[in-house]
């Protein structure tokens, strides 16, 4: 279907809302690929059970994703909309129906992860769309998110061989869906840093263009708020703030003599061109996180 000038400024400025980082050259695919979707009052977008083949971004009104038993999560103009299961790759956990008359459009998930995989924007873009829902859950809900327990004593290695950067790397949360082959070029441009009990990661102010992935140990983060939370193995410090350009807000330090991995990000998303399962893992990661606190929000 050829797109009308019209329309194409429509979908242009939809992008911008949705994706305020994604530059404007990388819109022109993406636009292409987007469906116009009417809906009625009560129509369903989709049942829940179907395949999570398409999402939605929705333009105008209201639409509701709803299941037996659970409470419904509500969803307004310049939302996307069903990206969850996709990203989650299982069926749809709810029904997608309109509250009122609806306006979406609509892409394909297939092409959608193409998309992804081909342009590193697309795919740094989506990933913060995603990391700034969740961080703004997370600092909402911080008071009842669960805090780490002091680790067990034990030695930290002061450096790490490449072998031992794989293992700590595997137990990482967002790379759990991810492929040895991508793990592995991960470890081999992470660089190791070991703190003492006190010792400063970084400081509020932070440039913010490092992951930093706790292999051993307790690191504590903490907001000029009084926000505070811990991360221990397996943690990205900062959590969502570390993927949607947050982190120069925060200031972390060792609780226990910790080693943490530190990887830049633009070598991150370098990578990821070459292992697109860098960035489905990672949405999964971010998805299943915002999915959980979304659940925790609509229940308090």
């Amino acid at each position: 279907m050829t797109v009308t000038d019209g329309e194409r400024v429509k979908r242009e400025l939809l992008l911008r809302s949705l994706f305020p980082t994604m530059p404007v050259a990388a819109h022109v695919r993406f636009i292409e690929l987007l469906e116009d979707l009417d809906l009625g009052v009560g129509e369903l977008a989709f049942a829940q059970g179907d395949p999570p083949d398409r999402f939605l971004f929705l333009t105008e009104g209201r639409v509701a994703l709803q299941a037996e038993g659970m409470q419904p999560i509500e969803f307004s103009g310049f939302a996307v909309v069903g990206v969850v299961d996709a990203v989650l790759e299982r069926p749809r956990q709810r029904a997608c129906r309109a509250l009122e008359a609806s306006k979406a459009l609509v892409i394909r998930s297939a092409d959608w992860f193409d998309l992804l995989e081909d342009n590193a924007e697309i795919a740094r873009a989506a990933i913060k769309n995603f990391a700034t829902q969740l961080h703004s859950l997370w600092q909402k809900l911080a008071a009842r998110l669960p805090r780490h327990s002091e680790p067990p004593p034990g030695i930290v290695p002061s450096a790490l061989e490449t072998y031992d950067k794989i293992l700590a790397l595997r137990q990482a949360s967002f790379l759990r869906k991810v492929g040895m082959q991508a793990i592995a070029s991960l470890a081999a441009i992470a660089e190791t840093e070991a703190l003492q009990t006190g010792e400063s990661l970084f400081k509020v102010g932070n440039d913010g263009e490092d992951f930093f992935v706790v292999a051993a140990g307790l690191i504590e983060l903490s907001h000029g708020s009084g926000l505070r939370f811990t991360h221990d193995a397996g943690d990205v410090v900062g959590g969502p703030a570390a993927f949607c350009n947050a982190l120069p807000s925060y200031a972390a330090a060792a609780a226990a003599p910790s080693i943490v991995l530190r990887i830049p990000q633009q070598e991150f998303y370098d990578q990821a061109e070459e292992h697109g399962r860098l960035i489905r893992g990672t949405l999964a990661f971010l998805a299943s996180e915002l999915e959980a606190l979304q659940a925790a929000s609509s229940s308090a």
